[in-house]
């Protein structure tokens, strides 16, 4: 045995720390310990404000030491420390004595001296400024041994060097939006602690906690889903308590007023604060510096917001400054830098009703169609009151224009009166554009009716509107393009569609541009031209880049989900579906109708009836919900409920809600709706196909072919193909077969060209075995690819010396190319890009069995094509 003397002169091996214990039903996060024991930076830096499981984290990789390697973990419970102070600890830690002299050097050395690599925990850094011990370490990490790695967590933004330091790879940091919870932790959280949450329930509390993790635990203890739908709006005591004790307590009075005036803004920026608060900038680099539930919104770090909980909480405790003060100061500044949205949000809160209705003044038009402006304006409508908000022209004309988009038509028709009532004008140039922009009103709300006289309307608007007054301009455009489009007239709807654009691009407006590319791709598709209105569409979407909601971009998104469905491709037109739901739904759009439409198609052609019934359920409900006259939508709800009827072989039924929509039409001489050009020749070939499947396939025979032969004389490509695929099946019932495969091989031509699946997806599921024998491929395979594979579909289907080989566009591009014009000048005359002329050319050679320019106008001229 060792004599005691012997004992005590040994060097006495440190124990390891004892790690703190981990929370009971703990949520292990790999996502994040992975990345942080994989790294091989030397300093891993958790910073953020508390509540975010940074102890834990820290805790958890911890338990994660290497065998070779040495743990040595120190509290520093978020208190001040000093250089020495944290020296003394170390040394104590390591059970090794620091040498003499300077405290940066004492410490390098020591550091300097352990054998084994070492993993330095420094838990909860000091709270408040500590400068000196903030550059200590700085020198630390930039001069210490390569085998030390610092593991740190801290509520406040440390003053080191974290710019060099990430450049020299040796910084792995953390910030609150990384250690968040995600939905996956959430709900595996919820699996350990909480009972079973609904999906809804579940996308709620992740929303309002913004995946804050002590704000998540407080929110579910002992509370079932009733009771945690409660906390999520009214906050529970413990969540107050929570940030009262552990947030706020540490910080002084100019602290505290600044996050409760931060509250109060949606927004904000240093700018804005130093304007709302005297030294505001400067508290909120404070305030971002300690980690105090700031939230950044942009990428160049000029925009934040606080953090949900806190907010919902400090919304709910007695302020420290008026808020009037503050809503009114801010208001003032967003209206200085033009933001008037905010503007009139900020008077409103102030309970200034007339200094809101004044910044309403400023509100453009074009700002209607961006994001969720137009429910926002219209909820203006209702807490302004209403003298107010009718006590200018401009207004009450942007009322209209904002209800227009909603389809509320029924108010237009106050908005109209109400303008009446500012007749007469002092002089004839007011009183000529006031009357103007009451014709452009009327025309639009015409148009929306299907009332004829809406181009006369617009005409006599476009003749007195100034050109200040362009955006209105733009939209007695749009307005005669889908007048045009309703009566069959498309060169004309194109005419005036470009006319529009030319405006639109001529005052930059891509939003403008994008709303009346909506018609144009509705044209495209009318036309056959579906490749090319897909093209326009991504263009469109391409153009609006930042601006993912709106009317703009649900409408084209909507658009298309459904010339993906009509190519067979419903994956992806699903996904389009509701990407643009998402956007119509948030903005108020009528348009929205169509995408419930669309989904109720999808489901229908996959025979999934009862969805499509309630899909299409769906779609009346939100109209009748949001004051939508039937007159815009009841007819094209109607066509939707008669295909899906006869789809089941329910004749009676589909007649039922076909023939009145007919008669509609016929006895008040209607157009069809926006958004529904050709619903009258949609109905038309339903009621034929009504004839086939009730025994009178002549009479069906007899109805297609007028109907076809009305499709080709006025362009109408699309509906031409779907009539001849009808037709084709009406002949083989009628015992016409050979003619019946003559039809159908037209029709599979057609189709291939137009690359459009939907009209042989009804065929498909009455006449499988024909439509099997004539187009290539396995059965099994999806119709959209045996349809669209240009190698099968060249040497199936032959050439027809008919109208419809070529597109109507494919004919424009010939003829310049006859003219002696190259790829640049085709492009610059129909304002489309380079390679879709290039696309256009290539498809002319396949389509004509052609390889050069001069053999495809010779071949078009000898099959009568061209002139």
């Amino acid at each position: 045995m060792l004599t005691r003397a012997i004992r005590d002169s040994l060097p006495v091996a440190p124990k390891a720390p004892a790690l703190p214990r981990l929370p009971p039903l703990h949520l292990p996060r790999t996502r994040l310990t992975q990345p942080l024991l994989a790294s091989e930076c030397r300093l891993r830096l958790l910073c953020a404000p508390a509540g975010f499981g940074k102890s834990v984290l820290l805790n958890e990789c911890a338990r994660q030491l290497p065998r070779d390697a040495r743990l040595v973990w120190l509290d520093l419970a978020g208190r001040a420390l000093s250089p020495a102070a944290l020296l003394e600890r170390l040394s104590t830690a390591l059970a090794d004595e620091a040498a003499e002299g300077p405290v940066l050097e004492a410490l390098l050395d020591l550091l300097q001296r352990q054998a084994q690599p070492l993993w330095l925990v420094l838990d909860d850094y000091p709270r408040e400024d500590a400068a000196e011990l903030d550059a200590c370490l700085d020198q630390v990490f930039e001069r210490g041994p390569a085998s030390l790695c610092w593991w740190i967590s801290s509520r406040r933004r440390p003053a080191w060097n974290l710019p060099r330091l990430q450049l020299q790879g040796d910084l792995l940091m953390l910030g609150a939006q990384a250690l968040a919870l995600t939905r996956d932790e959430l709900q595996c959280l919820l699996d350990l602690q909480a009972p079973t949450l609904g999906a809804q329930s579940l996308e709620r509390l992740h929303d309002v906690s913004e995946g804050w993790l002590a704000g998540v635990r407080l929110l579910l203890l002992d509370a079932d889903e009733q009771a945690l739908e409660q906390r999520l709006v009214n906050g529970t005591p413990l969540l107050r308590d929570y940030i009262v004790q552990d947030v706020l307590a540490d910080l002084n009075d100019e602290l505290r007023e600044a996050l409760f005036a931060l509250t109060l803004l949606p927004r904000f920026c240093a700018e804005l604060c130093e304007h709302v608060l005297d030294g505001g900038a400067e508290r909120l680099a404070t305030l971002r510096q300690r980690q105090l539930f700031i939230r950044g919104l942009d990428s160049c770090g000029d925009w934040f917001r606080l953090w949900r909980p806190l907010a919902l909480v400090l919304r709910r405790l007695p302020s420290p400054l008026p808020p009037n003060s503050v809503h009114v100061r801010a208001c003032q500044w967003f209206a200085s830098h033009g933001d008037i949205r905010e503007a009139v949000e900020q008077a409103l809160l102030a309970g200034q009703m007339e200094v809101a209705a004044n910044y309403l003044q400023r509100f453009g038009q074009e700002q209607l169609l961006i994001g969720q402006n137009v429910s926002l304006f219209l909820q203006w409508r209702n807490e302004l009151p209403h003298t107010l908000f009718s006590s200018t022209s401009r207004l009450i004309a942007l009322q209209a224009w904002a209800l227009m988009i909603c389809a509320r038509l029924d108010e237009v028709e106050t908005c109209l009166a109400d303008l009446a009532h500012f007749l007469p004008q002092p002089d004839a140039r007011r009183q000529r554009e006031l009357l103007a922009h009451w014709q452009a009103i009327s025309g639009a709300l015409a148009r929306q009716r299907g009332q004829p006289q809406a181009r006369q309307w617009c005409l006599e608007a476009l003749a007195e509107l100034p050109e200040r007054a362009w955006s209105q301009r733009v939209l007695c455009y749009q307005i005669l393009s889908q007048q045009a489009l309703a009566e069959g007239h498309l060169d004309e709807g194109e005419h005036y569609g470009d006319e529009g654009i030319k405006l639109a691009r001529l005052h930059a407006s891509v939003l403008y541009e994008g709303l009346l590319t909506v018609d144009r791709v509705h044209l495209l598709e009318m036309r056959g031209e579906t490749d090319r209105a897909l093209e326009l569409l991504e263009q469109a979407l391409d153009a609006l880049g930042d601006t993912p909601t709106g009317p703009v971009p649900a409408r084209l998104w909507l658009l298309r989900g459904h010339l993906l469905a009509i190519q067979g491709l419903s994956r992806q037109a699903r996904e389009a579906f509701q990407v643009g739901l998402d956007a119509a739904l948030g903005s108020g759009d009528a348009y929205t109708f169509f995408g419930y439409l669309g989904l109720a198609e999808l489901a229908a052609y996959t025979d999934q009836h009862a969805e499509a019934f309630r899909w299409l359920a769906e779609a009346e409900r939100l109209m009748q919900w949001r004051h939508v006259p039937a007159i815009r939508y009841r007819c094209v709800l109607q066509l939707g409920f008669g295909v899906l009827w006869l789809q089941q072989g329910e004749v009676g039924k589909a007649r039922a809600a076909l023939e009145p929509v007919l008669q509609h039409y016929r006895d008040n001489g209607l157009l069809a709706p926006p958004g529904a050009y050709d619903v009258v020749i949609r109905v038309r070939r339903q009621l034929a196909l009504c004839e086939l499947l009730d025994g009178s396939p002549q009479r069906a025979v007899d109805d297609l072919s007028a109907l076809l032969e009305e499709c080709l004389q006025n362009d109408l490509q699309n509906l031409a193909c779907e009539c001849r695929c009808s037709l084709a099946e009406a002949l083989l019932a009628a015992g016409q077969a050979n003619a019946a495969e003559e039809e159908l091989r037209r029709a599979l031509g057609m189709a291939a060209r137009q690359r459009l699946a939907r009209p042989l997806l009804a065929l498909q599921q009455r006449q499988a075995h024909w439509l099997d024998r004539l187009l290539p491929g396995a059965s099994a395979q999806p119709l959209h690819e045996r349809l669209l594979n240009p190698l099968e579909r060249e040497a199936q289907v032959q050439p027809v010396a008919d109208g419809a080989l070529l597109s109507q566009r494919e004919l424009t591009v010939l003829k310049l190319i006859a003219q002696g014009c190259s790829n640049q000048d085709i492009a610059q005359q129909l304002y489309i890009s380079l390679h879709t002329v290039k696309t256009h050319a290539r498809r002319i050679n396949v389509k004509l069995g052609v390889r050069r320019r001069t053999q495809a106008v010779a071949t078009a001229k000898a099959l009568g094509l061209m002139g």
